[in-house]
Order: structure tokens, then sequence, then C-alpha cells
């Protein structure tokens, strides 16, 4: 029986000083030459994120052309500078343009994971993705197709129950149907999320190779469903709570404000007097809960940031806790959803203090956590694994050769 040897732990060595650096010039090159740079910044930022990886005393570097991805970068733009020209004297063009973009997505999405893993390395040992574009389409198709059908069966739902049961006539009813509508919304919004999450991490992580070593997810998508439908139900009640205490703290200030400036007369009140009051508490009222729904929609994207940091952290987790190289060789991730989550909004709210200027610092502090929770325990040693994949890829050939010389933004 083959022994396990100890974990190799995922170690992550960048600091903020450091990439600060490259981050100040990437951003004035890329400004002073109208936005050209920013192919060798993202080289430069991805080489040095990924030499400051370590697994097992080795690093991992990144061999990207810069030309390649400045040949990406310049679709985009040509693209989103057509969309907003026509957006003004086409509308029909802009839309054409948009939803030949969405058409095109899976293709994109296959070629820029081509370019993007057969740049990877790790110990001179190239990654590689052999993903169709025709599967990527069809689980698009898929992802689509279910997505739609649950929406219509939704609709489908709703106008059976509003003419079986007349609303009018049955308070309690309608009451249950309003309370139960969020519920089963949030339910289906889960399950839509989980179809294209699952459909992307396993297209991506079952089609991506190390060397000639295959790397595989047998994540399943009832997995998925109980992930996302935890993540989004703790979004709904986080937001309900801050709605709450947004609305009733609100009523009560401005309450407040109206007993301050309409004070009790020491003469009794006429109705004059007692209309005018009236008027003032329904205009209080009425500003109290437009202001909490300035506050609440505030609220709603903070809950939505941290919604999509505990998310992603918790599908990451579900991804490489059932990822294995070769068949036999296990990923582990260990990091916290809430961690992750709390590390997110304090990183927010540090770049607003610093007017942007801790933003690099942020990047620095969320890869560092998420890739110290990461390990990789091998069946056998690491050297014997990079050794056996090394002399395969001397007998198959470099991977670059099948990389496309492009690379969009996805």
């Amino acid at each position: 029986m083959l022994n396990t040897y100890p974990v190799g732990k995922f170690v992550f060595h960048g600091t903020g000083r450091e990439y600060f650096k490259i981050w100040i010039v990437n951003l004035v090159l890329t400004v002073a030459t109208l936005g050209i740079y920013a192919a060798w910044a993202k080289v430069r930022t991805r080489k040095y994120f990924y030499q400051c990886t370590e697994l097992s005393g080795n690093r991992f570097d990144y061999h990207g052309d810069p030309k390649a991805i400045l040949k990406g970068n310049s679709i985009v733009a040509a693209i989103a500078l057509t969309y907003v020209i026509s957006g003004t004297y086409a509308p029909g063009l802009s839309a054409f343009i948009m939803l030949s973009v969405v058409c095109l997505m899976p293709f994109f999405l296959v070629s820029s994971l081509r370019f993007h893993l057969a740049n990877c390395s790790y110990r001179g040992l190239r990654f590689s993705f052999n993903g169709s574009v025709a599967t990527a389409y069809g689980k698009l198709a898929v992802a689509i197709l279910i997505s739609l059908s649950c929406f219509f069966v939704l609709g489908i739902l709703y106008a059976i129950a509003s003419r079986v049961f007349d609303l009018e006539f049955y308070p309690v009813l309608s009451s249950m149907l309003i309370i139960a509508t969020p519920i089963v919304l949030a339910i289906s919004m889960s399950l839509v999320v989980a179809v294209f999450i699952s459909g992307l991490r396993l297209f991506v992580m079952n089609n991506s190779m190390f060397g000639n070593a295959s790397i595989s997810c047998n994540a399943r998508f009832a997995q998925f469903s109980k992930t996302t439908l935890k993540s989004v139900s703790i979004g709904c009640v986080v937001m309900l709570l801050l709605a709450i205490v947004a609305f009733v703290v609100n009523v009560s200030v401005f309450t407040g404000l109206v007993d301050f400036a309409l004070p009790a007369a020491s003469e009794p009140a006429t109705l004059q007097d007692e209309a005018a009051q009236e008027q003032a508490q329904v205009a209080m009222q009425a500003t109290a809960i437009l202001s909490s729904m300035g506050i609440i929609t505030v609220l709603g994207y903070v809950v939505l940031f941290a919604f999509g940091t505990y998310l992603k952290t918790a599908i990451d987790n579900l991804v490489w806790n059932n990822t294995m190289l070769a068949n036999q060789h296990q990923f582990r991730s260990t990091a916290s959803p809430m961690t992750a989550t709390w590390i997110h909004i304090s990183n927010i709210l540090l770049i607003i203090g610093t007017l942007g200027l801790f933003l690099p610092f942020a990047q620095i502090r969320t890869t560092r956590y998420r890739i110290s929770n990461m390990t990789f325990e091998p069946v056998g040693s690491i050297n014997e694994i990079v050794r056996i994949e090394q002399a395969k890829q001397k007998v198959f050939g470099d991977s670059m050769a099948d990389a496309l010389g492009l690379e969009l933004g996805i």
C-alpha cells in the first residue's frame, strides 16, 4: 500500500510594499500610454503573483506574451467603443453587438483559458487546457434552457395561484403567497446560480492538465446547489435584518424631529393646528421611508459584494476539495467564507478611506489568505510526480503548440 507523504502547503511570499511599487508603475504607464501598456502591466502582475507562490520549495511562473494580450485588449476596446457609439446613433446595432458578444462568450472563454494555462508553469512543466468550443456552447445552452424553464414554471405557478385564489377575498392566502414568493424566488435563483457555476467550474477543472496529468473534479450538482442556497439564504437574512434596522432607526429619528419641531402648545390646539401637525408627521414619515430606501439600497450593494465573496470562497472550497491530479493526488482548501468576507469588506473600506491607494495591499491580503489555506496531498513524492510528467512532456511535446496567441479579458 502506498504511503501518503507530508502535506504540500502552498505559501505566498508577496508583500504589499513590493507589489505597490509594481502597481503604481503599471498604473502610471498605462495612463500615459492611453491603455496600451495594460497588456505589459497584466504580465508583470501575473508574473509577480505566480513567482511569489510556492509549493514544496518550488515556485510557479508565468510566461505570457504581452503582445498576445494586447491583441485581445484591442478587440475588447474596439467592441466596447463601437457599442457606446452605436448606442447613441444606432440602437439596433448596439443590441446586435451585445447579442453577438453573448453568443461568442464560450469561444472567448476557451481561447483565454488555453492561452492562460499554457503560459503557467511549475518547475518548468506547463499547464494546458483541452476543452473544446463545442462543449462550452453545449454547456451554456443547457444552462440557459434550465434557467428559462425554471422561471417559466415559476410564472405559471404564480399565475395559477393568482387565479385560483382571489387574493382580494382570501387575505390569509394572499399573505402566505406574499411571504412564500421571495422564499421560492431565492431557492430558484440559488438553483440557477448553481447551474451556471457548476457547469463553468467543472468544465474548466475537468479539461485542465498539468503536463499530461489530468486534473479532475468530481463535485456533484447537489453540492453546488446546497452551497449556493446556503449563501443566498445568509445574504437574504442579513439584508432583511439590515433593512428592518435601517427603517426603524429612520422612523424613530424623523418622529423625534417632528416632536421637536412641533412642541405641545400650552393652549388647546385648533383644528388648523392639528391638521398642520398631521401633515408634518406624514411628510416626516414619507421622508423616513425614502431615506430608508436609500440606505437599504447602499446596504444592498454591500451585502451583494459580501455575498459574492462568501459564495466564491464556499465554491472554491467545494471544487478544490473534490479535485485530484492524475486521479490520485488530492487538493484541499480550508478557507473560511466568513473570514474571506470580512477581509473583502475591510479591504473595500480601506480602499475608500485611502482613495484607492490600498488596492494593491488589498490584492496581496486576499491572495495570501486564499493561497495559505490551500494544500496538495500527493500519493508519493511531488518530485517523482514532476519527474514522470516531465518525461511524458518530452514525448508528447510542449502544450504551448496548442495555445492560441490571443487572450481576451474574461
